[in-house]
């Protein structure tokens, strides 16, 4: 194999690599742009949990304090 054939090859092997980068971001823009939308699901679905648990905390301590307050009413 002479130095031209090797030049040839090498300018064969960039092109291929080249192409394969360029497929490989393709698919990552892609992958990124479909997971920014799943993240922005999922925050919305947190802020969605964390307002009911406080709400259900919220209703645990009233109504606990309802019964420390009955049961305090009850036993002079």
């Amino acid at each position: 194999m002479n130095t031209d054939e090797l030049a040839a090859e090498l300018e064969k092997h960039e092109a291929i690599c080249a192409e394969r980068w360029k497929t490989v971001f393709n698919q990552l823009e892609g992958i990124e742009g479909r997971s920014a939308k799943r993240f922005d699901g999922v925050e919305s679905s947190i802020t969605r949990i964390e307002t009911i648990l406080i709400s259900v905390a919220g209703t645990i301590i009233v109504g606990g304090a309802g019964v420390v307050y009955t049961m305090m009413s009850m036993h002079p």
